[in-house]
Order: C-alpha cells, then structure tokens, then sequence
C-alpha cells in the first residue's frame, strides 16, 4: 500500500519547492505528507543532499527544514552507518478532541470547507477516471480492502489513502499537494461519523463504485459517486455536530 501511494503521491512531495525555496516552504511540504500519510512511520527520508536536489535548494536549507521538523517530533535522526533521519508518525487528536473541535465549528465554516473538499475530490475522481491504467485500477482495489475492517482507525486510514491515491492518479502534483493539506484539515472531521456500521457500509459502497467507475473509464459517474460520498459524509457530520453542539 504505502510502496504504491509512494511511487505517485510523493513524487508531489518531491517536487521543486520553486519559489518557496526556503526552510518553511520545504518544511510545510515534508509536514503535510507525513502527517496525510504519504510518508509513513519509520519510512528513512532521503539525505540532506537528496533533499536539496529534489527540492531545488541549497543542502542548508534542507537540513533547517528537518531541524524543524524534529523540534515537532515528526522525525527522528540517527548517526552513523545505516543511520538517517526517520518519520515518525505524529500521535493525531482523540475522539473528544476532535468533537470538541465539531462543537466550535460554525455551521458556515463547516459547509465551506465541505464545498471546498467535494470540488476537489470529484476534480480527482473523474481526473483519475480518465488517466488510470489497468495497473492503476488493481492498485486501487487492493486499497479498498481496509475499508472492510471493524477497526474503525484502520477504516479511517484506508479511506484517506484512497483519496490519496486517486489524487495521485491526476498526475498533478499540485492537485496532490492540494488533497493532503486537506486530509489534514478537514479530513479527520469528515470520518469522524464512521463509529457506526451503517455509516461504514455506505462508504464500503460509495468506495467501490468509484474504482468500478474509474476501472469503466467513466468519468462522469465517478465524478457523481465521489460527489454523492462526499455529500452522504457531510450530512453525517452535519447531524454529529448538532449531537455534540447540544449543552
């Protein structure tokens, strides 16, 4: 799973940092693939030297970068011979955390993001509808698994690395980028109503008519199905927020 999403999703991470090309810039885009996902816990980064290559900076800027990044926790350096620096996995909200988070959402706010959210999801869905190889589509399905387990985290997870992946499809990698900022952002919100197993159903439903569609080569409908999932979501998080808003 994380060999595949790493030969599309992260080649956006990897990208030339272009005008960004200062310690924040390379920083922000090292932060937002470890905490989406694309890079996972005790993945080895490459080398400072790499690092700067891959990002079109200077090798100083690349090692403040990962200064930052380890005063945050997010990866861990070991000296000498198979040494490196690691990614460590960053330890995300709980449950109350994250409904307390729901609770102070203005109902506004959380439509917005939600209408930001659908239009980029379904850009990706019908974008990988008409560019995925047969290849590409096996490697969707076998992502799909996940989404049949009863731990909930372990459905959570198989569902943003679809989404993930089926941004990779695009071969954008600013489309890319775009979609694991907002993983991040709101993402964790959006999943949030999957406690339950009617819920999980319909995303086990949802899910697979979007790679059956993409498989089809029919960008319409797996633009319809994505947008119809993202829909059904928002109203389940719609409804937890009036629960969780309640004094």
């Amino acid at each position: 799973m994380h060999r595949w999403l790493g030969s599309r999703a992260r080649s956006a991470v990897f990208a030339p940092i272009g005008d960004l090309g200062r310690a924040a810039g390379v920083e922000r885009r090292l932060d937002e693939a470890i905490r989406s996902g694309v890079l996972h816990d005790g993945e080895r980064l490459p080398s400072e030297a790499e690092l700067a290559n891959l990002f079109g900076v200077a090798v100083v800027t690349a090692r403040e970068a990962l200064v930052g990044l380890r005063s945050n926790g997010l990866i861990t350096t070991v000296r000498g011979r198979g040494g490196g620096s690691f990614v460590r996995g960053p330890v995300g909200p709980d449950e109350t955390e994250l409904r307390a988070w729901l609770a102070s959402m203005s109902r506004v706010d959380l439509a917005d993001r939600g209408v930001h959210y659908s239009v980029v999801m379904t850009g990706c869905a019908e974008l990988a509808a008409e560019r995925a190889t047969p290849d590409d589509v096996a490697d969707l399905r076998g992502l799909l698994a996940g989404l049949g387990s009863d731990a909930v985290s372990v459905v959570r997870q198989a569902d943003t690395e679809l989404h993930l992946a089926l941004a990779a499809l695009t071969r954008s990698a600013r489309l890319s980028r775009e979609v694991m900022s907002l993983e991040i952002d709101f993402g964790l919100l959006l999943r949030l109503p999957l406690v339950t197993p009617d819920s999980r159903r319909r995303l086990v439903d949802d899910a697979v008519a979007v790679v059956d569609a993409v498989e089809q080569r029919d960008p319409d409908t797996a633009r319809d199905v994505m947008r119809l999932r993202v829909r059904r979501a928002l109203g389940d998080v719609a409804e937890l927020r009036t629960e969780v808003s309640r004094p």
